[in-house]
C-alpha cells in the first residue's frame, strides 16, 4: 500500500505511460534479484541490442506492445500462476504461417508452426544477459558460519537466509509438449509421498494432442519443505514483523518456529514434522527473441539432414531452393562466450539439440515419421509433412 501521507488524488492524473523500466522494476527481479526466477527477463532488457532481443532492441518495443492492456487488465499468461487477464501470442502479429522468403523452406517451417512453438526456434538460449538461478536448496539455509563461494559467473553460491544456489547462462531450454494449460500445486494441495520429484507446475500436453506444441521452458529446481504427515508444502515465516518477532527464520534460523508461525498465518495445521523434497517449476521461455538469422536451423535439430543429398531425395535443387544450405547449415553460436555457456556440446552440434525420444518420437522425425504423417524417407507421403 502507499506510504502514509501520499496524496493519491495528486498522483493519479500524473501517472505516465509505462515502459520497460516500470514493468521491469518488479518483473526483472522476481525471486529476489535480477534474473533469479525468470529465464528471459533481466535488466539487460532496459537497453538491449537487436541481437539480444529483436523486438525490444530492434524496434524499441515497450512491454505493452505485446501485453496489451484494457481497463487495467494486462494480457499475458504466466506459466507459474493461474491468473490470466488475456492471452498474448506471437501469432497475434505474425500469423500462424509467418515464413515466406524461401518458398520451399517456408513451406516446411510453416508446417512446423502447427507442432512447434515460435520460441522453440527463435529463443534457442535463455539467460543471455545475466545468469539465472536453476537450483535453490532451502534445506541448506541458516548456516551463518558458511562462507559463500563465487560460481562460474562471479555470483555467490550461498546465502544464509535462502540456502544454496546454482546458476546457468546461455542455456539450452528444456523442450516439452504444451497446449496452453498447466498443472499446478497450490497451498494445501496434497502431494504423493512417494514422489522423488514434485512438479509444482508442469505443462499439459502430449505428442498425440493436436493442440500441443514443442515449447521451451526453464526448469527451476529447488529443495523445499513438506509436512511429513499432511503431505503438503509448508509456508515458512521468514521476515520478522518487528524487532520482537523471534519466530521468523531470518531472526531465529529455526525452521520449526518458522513453519509453525507460517502455517498458522496460512490457516493450515502443521504436524510438527517436516521433510525436504526436490521440487520443479516450469517457466516458459517467451522473451529474448533472436533475429531470424540466429534462429535454430533445420540441421541443428534434425541431424539426419546433414547426410549427403538428404533433401534431394525428395526435392529437386532448382528454383533457388538452396537445398545444400538448408540441409547442412548448423546454427551459428559463435557469438556465445565460450566460458559462459551452459552445455557447450549442444552449441557445437556434438549433441542432439532437441531430444526427440524424450518427446515421444522413436528418433529424428525426418527418419521415423512425425506425429500424424510421415515423410518419404520414413516410408510415408509428403502431402502435409509434420515435424
Amino acid at each position: 500500500m502507499p506510504a502514509e501521507g501520499v496524496d493519491l488524488r495528486f498522483v493519479a492524473p500524473r501517472v505516465g505511460h509505462t515502459d520497460r523500466a516500470t514493468c521491469g522494476a518488479c518483473h526483472f527481479s522476481g525471486g529476489g534479484g535480477d534474473a533469479v526466477k525468470h529465464a528471459d527477463l533481466s535488466q539487460q532488457l532496459l537497453a538491449p541490442t537487436r541481437d539480444y532481443d529483436v523486438h525490444m532492441g530492434g524496434y524499441d518495443f515497450t512491454c505493452t506492445e505485446c501485453h496489451r492492456t484494457v481497463n487495467h487488465r494486462i494480457a499475458g499468461r504466466s506459466s507459474s500462476v493461474p491468473v490470466v487477464e488475456g492471452v498474448t501470442e506471437c501469432e497475434d502479429c505474425h500469423s500462424g504461417a509467418p515464413h515466406y522468403k524461401n518458398k520451399l523452406l517456408a513451406k516446411h517451417l510453416n508446417n512446423h508452426c502447427e507442432s512447434v512453438a515460435c520460441n522453440t526456434c527463435h529463443s534457442p538460449l535463455y539467460a543471455k544477459g545475466a545468469p539465472t538461478v536453476t537450483w535453490w536448496d532451502w534445506s541448506k539455509a541458516g548456516d551463518k558460519q558458511r562462507t559463500p563461494q563465487k560460481d562460474a559467473y562471479g555470483a555467490p553460491d550461498y546465502a544464509w537466509k535462502k540456502g544454496e544456489f546454482r546458476r546457468a547462462a546461455y542455456a539450452r531450454p528444456a523442450y516439452t509438449w504444451y497446449n496452453g494449460y498447466m498443472n499446478r500445486i497450490f497451498i494445501g494441495d496434497r502431494i504423493d509421498p512417494d514422489s522423488e520429484i514434485v512438479r509444482i507446475t508442469a505443462p499439459v500436453g502430449s505428442i498425440r494432442d493436436p493442440g500441443s506444441k514443442i515449447t521451451p521452458f526453464k526448469i527451476m529446481k529447488a529443495v523445499q519443505p513438506v509436512d511429513d504427515q499432511y503431505n503438503y508444502f509448508l509456508v515458512p515465516h521468514l521476515f520478522p514483523r518487528d524487532e520482537n518477532d523471534s519466530n521468523a527464520f531470518w531472526k531465529s534460523c529455526d525452521w520449526q518456529q518458522a513453519f509453525s508461525a507460517g502455517m498458522d498465518a496460512a490457516g493450515l495445521p502443521y504436524s510438527g514434522k517436516y521433510r525436504w523434497v526436490e521440487a520443479w517449476m516450469f517457466w516458459r521461455v517467451e522473451h529474448e527473441v533472436l533475429p531470424a538469422s540466429r534462429a535454430l536451423t533445420c540441421a541443428q535439430c534434425h541431424t539426419s539432414l546433414r547426410e549427403n543429398n538428404a533433401c534431394a531425395e525428395c526435392h529437386q535443387n532448382t528454383l533457388g531452393a538452396e537445398l545444400d544450405e538448408i540441409a547442412g547449415k548448423k546454427t551459428d553460436f559463435s557469438w556465445v562466450p565460450p566460458e559462459a555457456a551452459a552445455g557447450r556440446e549442444y552449441l557445437d552440434g556434438t549433441a542432439e539439440y532437441v531430444d526427440f525420444k524424450a518427446l515421444g518420437y522413436p528418433g529424428d522425425p525426418v527418419l521415423h515419421g512425425g506425429r500424424f504423417t510421415k515423410l518419404p524417407r520414413s516410408g510415408g507421403n509428403c502431402l502435409s509433412p509434420q515435424p
